[in-house]
């Protein structure tokens, strides 16, 4: 009993966070959408260094924004004792580090791009895997989540391992799968949702 009650813990807790996941998800489409955009016209009417470095900072203040949610979240989550605050910690910390280091990398080519897209989506991935055991009571959240860290992981290493993919191509890419994660936040998001 005292094991179900530890189980249902974070489920209860996160039902408190369900416009955190909404927001994201919001963001993640947002952002999905100008990148897209963005890569339509890269090389057209821009040169592309100039194109990857406004890329870079589009990236790295996505990934800061994303980190200020998790930030109001933790502290949220650590002002009411929620057991669910050290896993948003780790997520912010990761985040404020990823961004800041995408933000201070002006001098980006394909390469790099493609690079810290899939340094993105593998950190993506392990924290929808974290997310995805502590909701491990609710089993229709748990899959999605799952489903959604491979997802992520196996995009990352796509990103890792292709690193030599033109510029345009690791945009748009990267749009596909902002625009999922979005997807699968806002789904999330949904079913938390009291």
């Amino acid at each position: 009993m005292a094991n179900d009650r530890a189980m249902e813990e974070p489920v209860r807790d996160l039902k408190l966070f369900w416009w955190m996941f909404a927001v994201r998800g919001g963001l993640a489409i947002i952002f999905a959408v100008v990148l897209f955009f963005a890569s339509i016209f890269l090389g057209i009417f821009f040169f592309d260094p100039v194109t990857l470095v406004y890329l870079s900072l589009l990236l790295g203040s996505f990934v800061l924004g994303n980190a200020l949610l998790l930030g109001v979240g933790t502290g949220f989550a650590f002002e009411h004792r929620l057991h669910i605050w050290r896993l948003l910690l780790c997520e912010c910390c990761a985040a404020v580090l990823l961004g800041g280091f995408i933000g201070f990398s002006l001098t980006m080519t394909s390469r790099s791009l493609a690079f810290l897209a899939g340094l993105h989506a593998t950190g993506n991935g392990c924290f929808q895997a974290a997310l995805a055991v502590k909701l491990r009571a609710e089993r229709p959240n748990m899959l999605l989540l799952s489903f959604a860290a491979l997802v992520s992981l196996c995009i990352g290493a796509v990103f890792l391992l292709h690193f030599h993919q033109a510029a345009r191509t690791t945009t748009q890419a990267l749009a596909g799968f902002e625009i999922f994660c979005g997807i699968v936040w806002i789904a999330l998001a949904s079913r938390l949702r009291p």
